[in-house]
């Protein structure tokens, strides 16, 4: 229980770093779980989707504990009637944290989940700043140097036709609330 109390408060204080001159940002979630930013990102090793929206999911290889059920949820989610409209649209990508695995194992754990997730692997390199790019929290643990403790949020990202991305929301898992995703991809897609 100590350790989520602190987990949650370090990130509090990292949303309250990033955005300072917010007064509710923190608490503009409500109902929706997702906070609207729509700014644009530098995340490159996002090139690798083709379809225009994307929902990444940051974690790592061999996480039962967040990643497991959180990609099985997102799984049930992506394979629903509710949104099979939005698959020619929207890619799912998981990033994985920790680069102690090859290079291949982020896309296969991706795929046992589901055959059209794509899995993303990062270098040690690639990994510095994507904290404060994204405000993805992750840190080694000092028990045991394969496990991580990480934020479980879910990104939705647009594709520009310039290539370059925007950070659209940012949704909580706990619960995932679909019809949010669902609401925010029935705006964005409208025009298709």
């Amino acid at each position: 229980m100590m350790k989520k109390i602190s987990l949650t408060l370090l990130t509090v204080l990292a949303v309250s770093a990033i955005f300072p001159k917010s007064d509710t940002l923190l608490f503009a979630q409500g109902p929706s779980s997702s906070v609207v930013l729509e700014r644009p990102i530098d995340a490159k090793y996002l090139n690798v989707g083709k379809k225009e929206y994307m929902l990444v999911f940051y974690g790592y290889v061999g996480c039962v504990k967040v990643c497991s059920p959180v990609l099985d949820n997102l799984n049930r989610f992506y394979s629903s009637d509710a949104f099979s409209k939005f698959e020619p649209f929207v890619d799912l990508i998981f990033v994985n944290l920790l680069p102690k695995v090859s290079q291949d194992q982020p896309d296969q754990f991706a795929k046992v989940f589901n055959a059209n997730f794509i899995g993303v692997y990062l270098t040690e390199k690639e990994l510095s700043g994507i904290d404060k790019e994204l405000n993805v929290y992750f840190s080694k643990r000092i028990d045991d140097s394969f496990e991580l403790d990480h934020s479980d949020h879910i990104y939705l990202i647009k594709r520009e036709k310039d290539g370059k991305l925007t950070l659209i929301n940012i949704y909580t898992t706990h619960p995932l609330n679909q019809a949010s995703i669902i609401d925010d991809l029935t705006q964005y897609t409208q025009n298709h």
